[in-house]
């Protein structure tokens, strides 16, 4: 898991099929940007902290708009 990844969680403070994206990590937890479904296409939520091992790492990846590209 990195800053971009998105994320799920069964932790009931996330409602049920919302995504999240990583936007900081800071030992064993992350500041996560929570959206009612696909981040981008839905509502946002909020942004909380979380515990690494609460959640679970979809693979895909959002890269920040301020990232050099190559």
């Amino acid at each position: 898991m990195q800053v971009g990844s998105i994320v799920r969680s069964g932790h009931i403070a996330v409602p049920a099929g919302a995504r999240g994206i990583v936007m900081r990590i800071l030992g064993d937890m992350a500041m996560v940007v929570w959206y009612a479904g696909e981040p981008g296409a839905s509502l946002q939520l909020n942004t909380e902290p979380f515990f690494l091992e609460d959640l679970i790492d979809t693979g895909d990846l959002v890269r920040p708009a301020s990232e050099l590209m190559h």
